[in-house]
């Protein structure tokens, strides 16, 4: 058998992860403390035999940048070619382009921009033992398998031939992977399941969830944390920092952060500083964020800062989410419950202020509300930094 390909497709766009996917694709995503989405992806890829990965995005942001520092900086060589291909390369044209110029002559096909670890090599093996044209394997999760998480191989020739025939029916689907799959599905390729770890992230609720599974599910954090089978490229170049103020009680603090405060069942990224004074409770603080001293951060997601930031993203003294967790966002309550507050990026929260329990903050909008407000009560939304446009005026 000639050598295959990954193709990775991303999810269909959509606004149920809120400001944590605008202008982020999935791929970038932060999640278990310490790596992106992305680096899951690499390792199925890298792990599995394949000559090469064609990393396809709905974003155009710098996934290829921390691609390129991937290669950079693995300890393992590897001839394995990751090639992305940002929302501005993603058209149908270009897609059946860069599968025909492939020398591969196999390609494995999946949703691979939400985070999963699959062993794709036996999943080959089981193609090669079937001696079909393609193969349909259902991902089996907690005991159960279903459609909405699969992987299919494909010869070359089947799969140019199926995208060809959908370009010239002229199918323009939001997801046009998907459509490719359902094609090759009903073209009667042979079927079989297998099991494996993939985490479907639909909401921002389920991404805090998923966070806390990962870091706290024995068997999972064991594969990442001490047998370190995904390698990230988050900046992590010191050990954390345990001030003499501060205290840790059940949670996950990762490299580069500095502790001065109180942290408690918790999960802090690498570059976080944590002031003198500060509390940090049943919250996920995603890279880089600066809490200021006095600052209370319970039940909330703080979305990530750059390292050469020098502000307060969550000011002195300033209060963030509450206690109480029955709360729904009341704009996007099936994105945003179980009483989590959302934080978007660039924001700046003053000291002093207050934000409530299922509240969303998109991002860039704060320091225009709470330049006239200083109170952001529970469940409600700032989405806007225009107070003309805004909602809860």
């Amino acid at each position: 058998m000639s050598g295959f390909t990954i193709i990775s497709y991303p999810t269909e766009q959509n606004d149920s992860l809120l400001s944590l996917t605008a202008g982020r694709s999935r791929y970038m995503l932060p999640i278990g403390g310490r790596f992106r989405v992305i680096d899951f992806t690499i390792r199925n890829s890298v792990s599995s035999g394949a000559v090469s990965t064609m990393l396809f995005s709905n974003v155009d942001d710098n996934l290829q940048d921390y691609v390129d520092r991937y290669h950079e900086n693995s300890d393992e060589k590897s001839d394995h070619e990751i090639k992305v291909f940002p929302f501005s390369q993603s058209e149908p044209d270009t897609i059946l382009e860069a599968i025909s110029e492939s020398d591969s002559s196999y390609f494995i096909l999946y949703n691979g921009d939400n985070p999963s670890i699959l062993d794709l090599s036996s999943i080959l093996g089981k193609f090669r033992s079937s001696k079909k044209k393609g193969l349909l394997i259902k991902l089996r999760i907690n005991g159960k398998a279903s459609m909405a998480q699969r992987v299919v191989i494909s010869d070359k020739r089947t799969l140019v031939s199926v995208i060809k025939k959908a370009l010239k029916d002229k199918h323009r689907s939001p997801n046009f992977f998907e459509m490719i799959i359902n094609a090759l599905i009903h073209s009667g390729i042979s079927t079989t399941v297998v099991d494996a770890c993939y985490w479907q992230i639909s909401s921002v609720t389920e991404y805090y969830n998923l966070n806390r599974e990962i870091i706290w599910n024995e068997e999972i954090s064991t594969l990442l944390y001490r047998d370190r089978i995904i390698k990230s490229q988050i900046k992590s170049s010191r050990y954390a920092l345990l001030d003499e103020k501060g205290s840790i009680k059940k949670s996950f603090i990762s490299d580069y952060c500095y502790i001065n405060g109180k942290v408690e069942n918790s999960i802090i990224f690498p570059g976080v500083d944590i002031e003198e004074g500060a509390t940090v409770i049943d919250s996920i603080i995603l890279p880089f964020v600066k809490i200021g001293p006095g600052a209370r951060i319970i039940n909330a997601v703080i979305d990530e800062s750059s390292e050469s930031e020098e502000r307060f993203i969550a000011g002195p003294g300033c209060r963030i989410g509450t206690e109480e967790k029955l709360m729904k966002n009341s704009d996007f309550p099936g994105s945003l419950g179980a009483g989590i507050t959302l934080i978007g990026r660039n924001n700046y929260i003053p000291g002093g202020a207050f934000i409530g329990s299922a509240c969303y903050v998109a991002e860039g909008t704060a320091e225009s509300y709470f330049s006239r407000k200083n109170r952001l009560e529970d469940g409600e939304s700032v989405i806007t930094s225009d107070p003309a446009e805004e909602k809860n005026s």
